[in-house]
């Protein structure tokens, strides 16, 4: 009787060990390469693409963002037409802030409707009433201004299109 436990005991220690390696999911097959038809070749002409020259921007252009500077390098301006429509002068004005110990330079552009511009720079040290004027044309004209401040460099703070006259309802 323990003979036959034992030899029944070992049949199954083996039918365990035969079956335990068979649970294991089986390795993916391997990719078998497919035949690709050899190609057949043709001559292409040679295309010959036109590439349309960039437009170069005439008249104002268009704004783009502006940032903000941090309050201890602040300035205000004023933009301002001379409302003078034979002597027509546009003239930016440092109206004060912050920053006018600190910053190191403001740079103004200054373009015309046609096209044209022209730049001029206000530098240290700043005082109120401090300006730059441009001849400018009676209708809309536009005025870019970069501050130049310590630790955040060169920032534009404003770029509008202004009018030469403001509308008064």
């Amino acid at each position: 009787m323990k003979k036959l436990v034992l030899t029944v005991g070992l049949v199954l220690v083996v039918a365990f060990v035969l079956t335990a390696g068979c649970t294991q999911n089986p390795a993916p097959p391997s990719a078998t390469p497919t035949p690709t038809a050899n190609p057949i070749s043709t001559t292409v002409q040679p295309q010959t693409t036109i590439v349309p020259a960039t437009p170069v921007t005439i008249g104002l252009g268009t704004p783009g963002p502006t940032e903000v500077l941090p309050p201890n390098y602040m300035l205000e301006f004023q933009v301002q037409g001379n409302g003078n429509t034979a002597n027509p002068i546009m003239a930016v004005t440092l109206m004060g802030g912050n920053g006018m110990n600190f910053d190191s330079r403001v740079d103004v552009t200054f373009t015309k409707p046609d096209g044209t511009s022209s730049q001029d720079s206000m530098l240290p040290p700043f005082h109120v009433g401090q300006q730059v004027t441009f001849p400018c044309s009676t209708d809309k004209n536009r005025v870019e201004i970069w501050v130049t401040a310590p630790t955040v460099g060169k920032v534009k703070t404003y770029d509008q299109i202004v009018p030469f006259k403001s509308i008064n309802p």
